[in-house]
């Protein structure tokens, strides 16, 4: 049986982790590329990271009543 408490923090976990390393390592990425990517692509990358972060959070305090 699948216990969906722990499912719930492990998925929240892992988003929120996917955020991280997409804020982290997408703009490294972008410094490192030529010619290098304007302003109108990295914001959009850190706002999006930086959502996925804040769903992971939501996700994992997130509780059922069951």
């Amino acid at each position: 049986m699948i216990d969906r408490g722990k499912a719930r923090h492990l998925v929240g976990e892992t988003i929120r982790d996917v955020g991280i390393l997409v804020r982290v390592f997408g703009p490294l990425d972008a410094l490192f590329q030529r010619p290098a990517p304007g302003v109108a692509v990295l914001a959009p990358m850190v706002a999006g990271a930086l959502s996925l972060v804040t769903l992971g959070i939501i996700v994992e305090a997130w509780e059922q009543d069951t």
